[in-house]
């Protein structure tokens, strides 16, 4: 991944599991590509991870290897790093084009979390997380016509999305 552009990744996936399962795997293949390449530290973050492990994410990249290979710190998050906060860094962007949000359906009287596809907005928010410090690059895990054709403008409300 862009190995000469020095910079951390932020990764949006949609839940604990599943971020969870994506750090260790990225720690596996890190391990298995040898000493050669940079030193990784892969950050998971969401919303019920204790506070004093989710300021991880303000930590400092690994540093560079004497050999130039460039040390990154990724972090793995739901869409609590879409707006709420910047992480220094950043300069790129994974984006996996859903999140789970909150449903109710009223006829069965059941609110429930549902993994559904991200509006524009919120693609466009994302995006937004890479190069604030400095130029950065989003790689859309979606064709540009399902970003076109199928994504709303806009997430709908949760207060439209709950039972009140």
């Amino acid at each position: 991944m862009c190995e000469e552009i020095e910079g951390d990744v932020l990764l949006f996936l949609t839940g604990q599991e599943e971020i969870e399962e994506a750090c260790k795997r990225i720690k596996r293949e890190i391990d298995n590509l040898g000493p050669e390449i940079g030193e990784l530290k892969c950050i998971p973050l969401y919303s019920t991870l204790p506070p004093n492990l989710q300021q991880r994410i303000f930590e400092a990249a690994p540093a560079n290897k004497a050999n130039g290979a460039i040390g990154r710190k990724v972090v793995v998050s739901t869409n609590i790093a879409e707006t709420s906060l910047t992480i220094d860094g950043v300069v790129f962007v994974i984006d996996t084009g859903f999140a789970k949000q909150k449903v109710y359906n009223p006829r069965i009287r059941v609110e429930s979390l549902l993994v559904s596809p991200i509006s524009k907005a919120s693609a466009q928010q994302r995006a937004g997380r890479a190069g604030r410090t400095k130029p950065g690059k989003c790689f859309r895990l979606y064709t540009e016509s399902a970003f076109k054709t199928e994504m709303q403008e806009n997430t709908y409300p949760e207060i439209l999305r709950s039972n009140l």
